[in-house]
């Protein structure tokens, strides 16, 4: 049998993790900050978002220590076990998918905010490619 290398695929996850975990922490700090400097704005929508996009953040790196772990740890010097895709992967794209669209339907919201609502092409325009984009995606 021949050697397996797996440098290029497993190096490239384990140092993906360690970095995505260094920007959680960074984004946990943003995150408090911003909650630190606005505690007497009371509840309002962006407080929502910001708690909304830090829980999905939260699940996301959960979801990718598991698969590291699941891969590098648990099946160790199993390589049949590269052939089955581990749960939290499968649920790691949902996430992601989650993430994006809140990302861009709040991008969207703040054009319009701030164009004041004089221009109705542009969210049509802007929703139009978001649905374009997700039913080619299906």
């Amino acid at each position: 049998m021949s050697q397996l290398d797996l440098n290029s695929t497993f190096g490239a996850l384990y140092i993906g993790g360690t970095i995505g975990a260094i920007l959680f922490g960074l984004s946990n700090v943003q995150a408090f900050l911003y909650f630190q400097s606005r505690k007497d704005s009371g509840f309002t929508f962006y407080k929502l978002v910001v708690c909304w996009l830090w829980l999905l953040d939260v699940f996301h790196v959960c979801l990718v220590n598991h698969l590291i772990y699941y891969y590098l740890i648990t099946n160790y010097a199993n390589p049949p076990a590269l052939v089955r895709m581990v749960w939290s992967f499968k649920a790691l794209i949902v996430v992601d998918v989650f993430i994006v669209y809140s990302v861009h339907i709040f991008c969207q919201w703040r054009i319009w905010i701030i164009s004041k609502g004089r221009t109705r092409v542009l969210p049509v325009v802007m929703v139009s490619a978001h649905a374009i984009v997700y039913l080619l995606s299906l």
